[in-house]
């Protein structure tokens, strides 16, 4: 699974990695806050995508933690942390993702994930990994809710595949992810191709252990990503 990623990019980074052709500007969230790192995310935070518009691509603010178009609003208070992560095994049949599969696929920008690897019944230590590749995103999904007839709400997940030998000693699963050649492919390609791409990646990953402050999701700023002495 991916419950918590960092996102430490600027604004031009996004721009020249992921060749941005829309918004001219940094975009805001829900509360108008412009768009700026997150050491921290976790599912519910609004965070940047990037989707196919027209011949280009365009980054837009999405909640993480897919709310399906057809959501009754009761349920909407639930529902993100249900989503947040899509299942490669289980996307192209479940009802939350058949459609955004099919019709919806993004590019999540991110500097790297963490994971908690289980030491002992009581015991779990935090790591950051880092794919060495640049740019690189995960793979996601995305829908748009309107259904209280007057505001639009989009969201997303992060597509999550077995893991790869490097990383299956710290947890059983992780992000699928995209190098540059393979993004036009996942978002604009037919549900086949990108079936065909839900593989665990097969690059270099750098692991280190970090605090356990990152535990805590009020905690976000930059140490939180750096590497604990193991002396």
């Amino acid at each position: 699974m991916c419950g918590r990623y960092t996102y430490k990019l600027s604004w031009k980074q996004i721009v020249e990695l992921y060749r941005l052709t829309m918004p001219d500007q940094p975009p805001q969230d829900r509360n108008g806050k412009l768009l700026g790192p997150n050491y921290n995310t976790a599912p519910t935070h609004v965070m940047p995508i990037i989707r196919p518009a027209g011949n280009g691509r365009e980054l837009v603010m999405a909640g993480w933690g897919l709310i399906p178009f057809w959501m009754k609003p009761e349920n909407l208070a639930r529902q993100a942390y249900a989503t947040f992560n899509a299942r490669a095994d289980r996307i192209a049949s479940a009802p939350t993702f058949r459609e955004p599969f099919k019709k919806r696929r993004c590019l999540v920008p991110a500097s790297g994930w963490y994971e908690w690897q289980k030491i002992d019944p009581k015991t779990k230590k935090p790591h950051h990994f880092q794919p060495k590749a640049e740019p690189f995103a995960f793979a996601g999904v995305y829908d748009v809710w309107t259904g209280d007839g007057k505001s639009s709400i989009t969201s997303f997940s992060i597509v999550t595949t077995e893991a790869a030998p490097g990383t299956a000693k710290y947890h059983d699963r992780m992000p699928l992810i995209l190098e540059d050649s393979q993004f036009d492919d996942w978002m604009r390609g037919p549900p086949e191709l990108a079936a065909g791409m839900m593989k665990p990646y097969a690059g270099e990953i750098d692991i280190w252990e970090v605090a356990p402050e990152v535990g805590n999701v009020k905690n976000n700023k930059p140490e939180l990503m750096e590497q604990i002495s193991l002396t």
